[in-house]
């Protein structure tokens, strides 16, 4: 079995793009996209395209790039939200039907679902830097209100981190730490 092989590209418009005039090279693992976009990658299934009312209508209209089936695949999908709630239905018990009749199928649309490598932002040029803290508590200090938009998209560019380091959890129910050595544990039963 071989192993499907995705463009590279921006969007879902261009891959689709490069799919059907044979364009670009196509990769099937990260590491050689990323080698081929010079930085990381991410992968993306996007849906693209008009919507059509009938499988058959878009299978000609994109006849040509299906024939991978794992990188295009035709999807289903409702045509209208479905509704906010729906009454509660009572059992009917008619001619030995317990259930009402089912309602009428759902319309439903066919659209291109498309796979490709997509090159992941190096980072926001901006102009502030991101202040010390954890967001959630800049947001609620009186010093969150000060925020520039410059300094918020920074603080969504820095990665994750605990407020404080995590206490440590190998001692038992019986074992205790004695304040004069903090480095051990003593066994109490």
């Amino acid at each position: 079995m071989t192993l499907p092989l995705y463009p590279v590209a921006s969007d879902g418009h261009a891959a689709l793009a490069q799919l059907r005039q044979g364009d670009g090279v196509r990769f099937a693992r990260e590491k050689e996209a990323e080698k081929a976009a010079n930085g990381r990658v991410d992968f993306v299934t996007q849906s693209i395209g008009p919507l059509y009312d009938s499988e058959d209508e878009a299978r000609k209209a994109y006849a040509s790039v299906l024939d991978d089936s794992r990188v295009c695949v035709l999807t289903c999908r409702r045509k209208s939200p479905p509704p906010a709630r729906r009454a509660s239905t009572e059992p009917v018990l008619e001619n030995g039907v317990r259930w009402p009749k089912a309602p009428m199928p759902v319309d439903s649309v066919w659209q291109l679902s498309i796979s490709y490598w997509k090159p992941a932002p190096v980072g926001r040029t901006v102009k502030g830097e991101a202040p010390e803290g954890q967001a959630r508590r800049l947001r609620k200090t009186a010093k969150g209100q000060e925020l520039t938009r410059e300094q918020i998209l920074a603080l969504m560019d820095t990665p994750m981190a605990a407020a404080r380091p995590q206490k440590s959890l190998d001692f038992g129910l019986f074992d205790f730490i004695p304040p004069d050595n903090p480095d051990i544990v003593i066994a109490d039963e």
